[in-house]
């Protein structure tokens, strides 16, 4: 009999971790201009979803109260004429401060480093500190950082992590650097790298905190598998305590696995990776699959369903099906709308003067018959 129980409770086991097994997004056939831009993300502001992106050199927010249906008025975040601000992320703390992080890149001949700039609002996002430093690399674009984004513990550790040059001055290496905060922000821990892959380049990264299992998942493109940028999961259970993930990690995933598989010759980078309700977790990346080009130029939006372990990635759907033959979907997001409806943010271009910028697709999440 005690055996029984636990062949059954194995099985329990295996069809909760299993749970995308059978879903799958069913994507709407209308899509929405937002505006013009680039490196667009939706996230959760209270009762309200804010739309963060970056557009002519600065980063901007916008704001919605009908489920993203419609969008306010932009309002200016940050802007420096000797930058282009891009990479827009943002999170509301635990206190109700919005933390809003961006890439700074050198306008040409200026001798300026790249950096991870960030900026806060203590009334909603309605106004802004001034910009500030939190990481500086090197002024060379082959040496600087990247794609920062913030995480938040239930402890109130505030995490940023980017992807970064700037320790690699001597080979096209990138690491995944982090840095730490136990006051809100206010102060910052030096870069420390949690993520490496020598010889290769651990990009783009986009964490989430795993409730159930008390551990940190994030999506990385990771070169060093199957020769191309390929999404791969890497994860801690101690709060990388346990040092940075290297190519043959145990802790470092390849997220799309079996008959789902990413073909080798396929590039599939700039993953995005988020939690939907207690059961599933949705990995988008810009792919080249069924696309006329093996560079990511023409690369459109793919979007997998995996369990709540973020494991199990599969049923591949694409938010723009009928996207031109010389267009793109790139530098993509997904948010959750509630729970059963998600939304695809992407960067579209080659599609026609006022038509490139940022577009958005909603989702129904449904049972795959």
């Amino acid at each position: 009999m005690q055996i029984l129980k636990l062949m059954l409770a194995l099985a329990a086991a295996v069809m909760v971790g299993c749970a995308s097994t059978n879903i799958t997004i069913d994507w709407s056939d209308t899509s929405s201009f937002v505006a013009r831009g680039g490196y667009a993300r939706i996230k959760r502001v209270d009762n309200r979803h804010a739309l963060v992106y970056g557009a002519g050199g600065a980063v901007w927010i916008r704001f919605s109260d009908d489920k993203c249906d419609s969008w306010s008025a932009p309002i200016e975040v940050a802007r420096d004429e000797e930058y282009s601000y891009t990479n827009s992320e943002m999170l509301q703390l635990h206190s109700g401060k919005l933390l809003f992080t961006w890439n700074a890149r050198p306008r040409p001949d200026t001798g300026l480093p790249y950096k991870i700039m960030c900026a806060t609002s203590e009334d909603g996002g309605r106004s802004w500190s001034r910009g500030r430093d939190l990481y500086v690399a090197k002024p060379l674009f082959r040496d600087g950082c990247w794609e920062p984004i913030p995480l938040q513990l239930p402890s109130g550790e505030l995490h940023i992590y980017f992807a970064n040059e700037a320790p690699y001055t001597a080979s096209s290496e990138q690491e995944i650097s982090l840095i730490c905060s136990y006051d809100e922000g206010k102060t910052w821990s030096r870069a420390e790298k949690v993520s490496f892959r020598v010889g290769k380049r651990d990009g783009m990264p986009v964490p989430i905190y795993l409730p159930h299992s008390k551990e940190i998942a994030m999506a990385i493109e990771d070169n060093g598998i199957r020769g191309r940028f390929k999404p791969v999961i890497v994860r801690t259970r101690n709060n990388w305590k346990d040092g940075p993930v290297t190519g043959d990690d145990e802790r470092r995933e390849e997220a799309v696995v079996g008959r789902w598989a990413v073909g080798d010759t396929i590039y599939a980078g700039a993953p995005y990776l988020i939690r939907l309700g207690d059961r599933h977790t949705l990995l988008s990346v810009q792919s080249t699959e069924g696309r006329k080009d093996r560079g990511h130029k023409f690369a459109n939006m793919q979007v997998y369903v995996g369990d709540k372990n973020a494991r199990n990635f599969r049923h591949r759907t694409t938010p723009l099906p009928n996207l031109a033959e010389d267009g793109c979907a790139l530098w993509n997001s997904l948010a959750e709308i509630d729970d059963s409806t998600v939304i695809a943010v992407m960067s579209v271009g080659g599609v026609g003067r006022g038509k490139n910028g940022v577009w958005t697709v909603k989702g129904r999440v449904v049972k795959k018959r």
